[in-house]
């Protein structure tokens, strides 16, 4: 999947207005990924997406093997801070965002890397990772 219609797809799963937000808001949740996930296991998985994305997910600055610990409602406050950076805050839901983000990983890796990195998750993080209904409306 190149990084235009990974954008598009989570901008449509989120119900996202602008390239840009969504944009913001993908590189936001990748960002958190990689930090909770460990670092070969990111390197995994961003290995199959766009260049871009792939520096979103694994920092090349970041030499840390393990993944943080943090649970869940850290990992939406991550990418809602990440987000206030270049998102006009009234529009941040940092849990549909990484929903959306996560959804659309499942669509674009392929040989169970996002089930290897969930692995690596506790259960409360199950929620991030139910795919997004885009049949009702977000907003």
């Amino acid at each position: 999947m190149q990084e235009e219609e990974f954008v598009f797809t989570v901008q449509r799963h989120a119900n996202i207005e602008s390239d840009d937000d969504a944009y913001a808001a993908t590189t936001a949740t990748l960002r958190t990924l990689g930090e909770r996930i460990t670092r070969g296991e990111a390197e995994d998985i961003a290995s199959q997406l766009p260049a871009t994305l792939e520096n979103a997910l694994t920092d090349p600055n970041d030499e840390r093997p393990e993944a943080e610990e943090f649970p869940v409602d850290e990992f939406v406050e991550r990418v809602e801070e990440r987000e206030r950076d270049r998102i006009e805050e009234a529009t941040i839901d940092g849990g549909l965002h990484a929903q959306a983000v996560t959804t659309t990983l499942g669509e674009a890796v392929s040989g169970g890397e996002l089930d290897n990195a969930r692995e690596q998750l506790p259960e409360e993080f199950e929620e991030l990772f139910e795919p997004v209904d885009m049949s009702e409306e977000q907003f």
